[in-house]
């Protein structure tokens, strides 16, 4: 049985790299791991943890979706002049953040477009923030991909090793 622990983790590292203690247990010919099995081990505990960030990563997406496409339903109200202001103005501040150019009513076309104003620059940022968070997904998935594939071609190396051996008797 192989136990991983970990005793650090990297503040500097990219996906938070951690310090670990790899021993086990039950292992033939004692409690020693082998280069392969603390190349596994290591391997398959990075992709875990770029398995963890592209989940909180896709969580923090599909929440600022929602928001994006809450926002365009927000921005055509008070381009139409058909929005419940006070409720409108309420999601735009406590859900969305806005806390600045926002008239108190809307009950004028200048009023109207001073909020959309508003509200355009908060869906750009958003937008490029998806934008990046997209990026920063894409990335994740590659280096996860790579530790899989590490762990798969060691793997194979460690059986094409043994094969070689057994062959050789």
């Amino acid at each position: 049985m192989l136990y991983v622990e970990t005793i650090a983790t990297n503040r500097n590292a990219p996906a938070g790299a951690e310090a670990i203690n790899l021993y086990s247990t039950g292992v033939e010919g004692g409690d020693h791991l082998t280069i392969g099995q603390l190349a596994i081990a290591v391997s398959m505990r990075s992709a875990a943890a770029y398995e963890a960030q592209s989940v909180l990563k896709m969580n923090r997406m599909t929440s600022g979706s929602q928001k994006l496409s809450q926002a365009a339903v927000c921005l055509q109200e008070i381009s139409d002049g058909t929005a419940d202001w006070p409720t409108t103005k309420a999601y735009l501040v406590n859900v969305l953040g806005i806390t600045e150019g926002l008239p108190d009513s809307i009950d004028t076309y200048a009023k109207r477009m001073t909020a959309v104003a508003a509200l355009k620059a908060k869906v750009d940022a958003m937008t490029q923030s998806q934008q990046e968070d997209m990026i920063d997904m894409q990335t994740l998935v590659n280096r996860r991909d790579v530790a899989f594939s590490a762990s798969s071609n060691i793997v194979k190396a460690l059986g094409s090793s043994l094969e070689n051996a057994a062959s050789n008797f």
